[in-house]
């Protein structure tokens, strides 16, 4: 108690004061002893000043140091304080409370933002001043068709020039990155802008995959182009084709010469509104119906249609084997079953192998399923055009197909991409891609 009170402003203030009229009272008596005491309290009164100016000045570093350090727990105590240093150090203490709720609301915000750059298709990358990255999003790292990325180091295996383009764009520039990933060939549009962040520049690279929006937009066009041309030549050939089949039965015309060239003109209308209702399907596609089931047992019932012949081999590899996969079992069914039966009409009547393989990603959990054969190498002009419409080698193809395949894959949340020839040592490998 006794070192609270001659910590308090009264005391100090009392102590001087009587110091101060001893040492007069001495000076006017000439007294050696009241001289002697009043200079002893007016000493001890500023030795206590000293005293107490130190401590709240070491506090009061204390609590600057704590914040410099981030450390926005620390508190002043408030007891045994005179009242100008107790309204000092809980001046302080608020501070160091706004600063804690300021800390809490900038980590709320950082893990807000991340969450938006988490959820974004579009691939961003924060470079610092020595090219090093200080934040990615997960879309970049899938564009760019790594699992992670750190450096910018990683991307030599697509060309030591790749990094070095990147390094050297400056803020406003933009340029296009053509990349063979093992998911195909890839095309990026990067652009480039700067920003000051804390006491340097940093540059923010965002990345867009052109192809595939392109892709997007071209099976968007095809399928509203098909659906005017189906709908206008249907109209056109329904009438046609009822009125021969009408005239075929008029006893005036079975027994003339115009009967075979009226079931000409039946039968050739009866094919091309065949022809025409088939590529409706591809304009009309049913909307998916997606549930969990195993990609085993899917492979399984493909299995036991017997579409592959014999001589081909067929062979798969699903890991793990309970490997589950959410969509519509049914176009899925159909979509493997396209590149089935394309690879066995490919490799004809010579030994060939169709290898099936599925597995999960697990960096993002993405289930792939590749379809490879060694049957004959698609040539590179065909392979480019492959995935348009009506576009087909075969002497009886449709061209719907592929097409068909992709469209699917689009409702399914996934895409389906044909790798370079020699890609794990196949000829020709379709990869399906499940987000």
């Amino acid at each position: 108690m006794a070192s609270r009170h001659l910590l308090s402003a009264g005391t100090r203030i009392a102590l001087l004061t009587a110091g101060t009229a001893a040492l007069t009272l001495g000076v006017c008596t000439r007294s050696l002893a009241y001289m002697a005491g009043g200079s002893a309290m007016c000493l001890l009164s500023f030795i206590i000043f000293l005293v107490m100016r130190h401590r709240l000045k070491e506090r009061s570093w204390l609590m600057l140091e704590a914040i410099r350090n981030r450390d926005y727990s620390f508190r002043l105590p408030m007891q045994g304080l005179a009242e100008g240093e107790r309204i000092l150090q809980d001046t302080l203490n608020q501070f160091g409370e706004m600063m804690a709720g300021q800390k809490q609301l900038m980590e709320q915000q950082e893990h807000f933002y991340g969450q938006i750059l988490s959820g974004v298709s579009t691939g961003i990358i924060v470079l610092k001043e020595d090219h090093s990255i200080m934040q990615s999003n997960p879309a970049a790292a899938k564009l760019l068709g790594l699992p992670v990325l750190g450096t910018l180091g990683q991307l030599e295996r697509y060309g030591k020039d790749v990094p070095e383009t990147l390094c050297r764009l400056s803020s406003g520039e933009r340029c296009n990155l053509h990349l063979n990933t093992s998911k195909g060939e890839i095309q990026l549009a990067v652009r480039a802008s700067e920003m000051e962040l804390g006491n340097q520049t940093v540059r923010i690279l965002t990345l867009n995959d052109i192809r595939s929006e392109m892709d997007s937009k071209e099976l968007d066009s095809w399928i509203r182009l098909t659906r005017v041309l189906t709908h206008e030549i249907m109209n056109s050939i329904a009438p046609i084709s009822s009125l021969s089949e009408t005239f075929m039965k008029r006893d005036d015309v079975i027994h003339s010469s115009l009967y075979e060239g009226i079931r000409a003109i039946r039968d050739t209308s009866a094919g091309l509104i065949s022809f025409v209702d088939s590529y409706r399907k591809f304009s009309s596609l049913q909307k998916p119906s997606p549930e969990p089931f195993y990609v085993t047992e899917l492979a399984a019932q493909i299995e036991e249609l017997h579409i592959i012949p014999g001589h081909i081999t067929f062979t798969k590899l699903i890991e793990p084997s309970e490997l589950m996969l959410y969509a519509d079992p049914n176009l899925i069914r159909q979509v493997l079953l396209n590149l089935i039966k394309n690879a066995v009409q490919a490799i004809g009547d010579r030994k060939g192998r169709i290898h099936l393989r599925a597995y999960s990603s697990t960096a993002d959990e993405h289930v792939f399923i590749y379809v490879s054969n060694n049957g004959p190498v698609i040539p590179e002009n065909e392979a480019e055009e492959i995935f348009v419409p009506f576009f087909t080698t075969k002497k009886e193809g449709s061209g719907i197909g592929l097409s068909l395949s992709r469209q699917i894959m689009k409702l399914s949340g996934g895409t389906i991409t044909l790798l370079k020839s020699g890609t794990n040592g196949w000829n020709t490998t379709f990869v399906l891609e499940f987000e």
